[in-house]
């Protein structure tokens, strides 16, 4: 079972996501406090411990900001939350497919590029949705960082944790 913390900034917003040992290491130095723990125990030699689910960093981080989200399927992934954007599947195994094909001069970004399950990828082939009777479920956007940043936290569970906190 794996369990995950959220980690704010000294100014509590959000700053990554990382690990349940990570964010034990962080606790034990010193460098953050606990605001809220998680089911999860942790066996230590001589304690018991409860694993953090959402800290707060000592001090301030400068953080450096992105205006544009940046291009991966990973993030094409996120941004269509896991769901096959013509069937509306759920499966594991997700391809990214070109709304435009590439071989008409479709490009490689967020505009044209969509979540899709393999059969109806191969359905479409190297034609336009309309072409290959298909119909798009959503259409490809490029999500803003503020966006993507929530569409994350609660397709981890974790944002319900920050709703509790006031903080969201």
């Amino acid at each position: 079972m794996s369990t995950s913390c959220i980690l704010l900034n000294g100014d509590y917003s959000y700053l990554c996501q990382m690990d349940w040992k990570k964010a034990l290491c962080l606790m034990f130095s010193e460098k953050a406090k606990v605001l809220k723990y998680s089911d999860r125990l942790v066996h230590g030699v001589e304690k018991v411990f409860r694993a953090p689910a959402v800290m707060v960093l000592i001090k301030v981080v400068r953080s450096v900001y992105r205006n544009r989200v940046p291009f991966s399927k990973r993030n094409v992934l996120v941004r269509d939350r896991y769901t096959c954007v013509y069937c509306s599947s759920k499966q594991k195994k997700l391809t990214i497919d070109h709304v435009i094909p590439v071989s008409r001069g479709g490009k490689t970004d967020f505009d044209n590029c969509v979540a899709c399950c393999k059969p109806c990828n191969n359905l479409k082939g190297a034609r336009t949705p309309h072409e290959a009777g298909m119909h798009l479920c959503r259409r490809p956007y490029q999500p803003t960082i503020s966006e993507f940043i929530r569409i994350r936290l609660k397709q981890s569970g974790a944002y319900r944790y920050l709703v509790e906190l006031g903080l969201y």
